[in-house]
C-alpha cells in the first residue's frame, strides 16, 4: 500500500484531490494573460497616440509658418502701398497750395463746388 500511496501522490494528485485549486490556478493564469495583453495594448494605444499628436504639432506648426509668412507679405505690400499713399497725397497737397496761390479765385469757387456737392450728398 505504501507503493500505491506514493505513486498517487505525485504531480497529478493534486489537480484530484483539489479541483477548485486547478480552476484557480487557470484562472490566475489567465488573468496574467489579460493583464499583460492590456499591459501591451495600452502601450500601443500610448505610442499611436503620442505619433498623432507629433502628427498634429508638425501640420500645427506648418500652417502657423504658413500664415506667418503669408502676414509678412501682407504687412509689406501694406507698407509699401501705405507708403505710395502718403507720396500721393504729399503731391496733391503740393500742387494744390501751388494752384491755390497762382489762381486763388479759381480755388476759392472750387472748394465752394465740392463743398457744396459733399453737403447735397451727405444731407441725403
Amino acid at each position: 500500500m505504501n507503493e500505491s500511496t506514493t505513486s498517487d501522490s505525485g504531480f497529478g494528485s493534486t489537480a484530484t484531490n483539489d479541483p477548485f485549486q486547478a480552476a484557480k490556478a487557470g484562472a490566475v493564469k489567465a488573468a496574467e494573460e489579460l493583464r499583460t495583453a492590456a499591459a501591451q495594448k495600452a502601450a500601443e494605444f500610448r505610442d499611436a497616440a503620442t505619433a498623432r499628436a507629433q502628427q498634429f504639432k508638425s501640420a500645427a506648426e506648418q500652417k502657423a509658418a504658413e500664415f506667418k509668412e503669408k502676414a509678412d507679405e501682407f504687412r509689406t505690400y501694406a507698407d509699401d502701398a501705405m507708403g505710395e499713399v502718403r507720396d500721393r497725397y504729399q503731391n496733391v497737397v503740393t500742387e494744390a497750395e501751388r494752384l491755390t496761390r497762382l489762381k486763388p479765385r479759381q480755388a476759392l469757387l472750387t472748394a465752394f463746388g465740392v463743398g457744396l456737392v459733399v453737403g447735397l450728398l451727405v444731407r441725403r
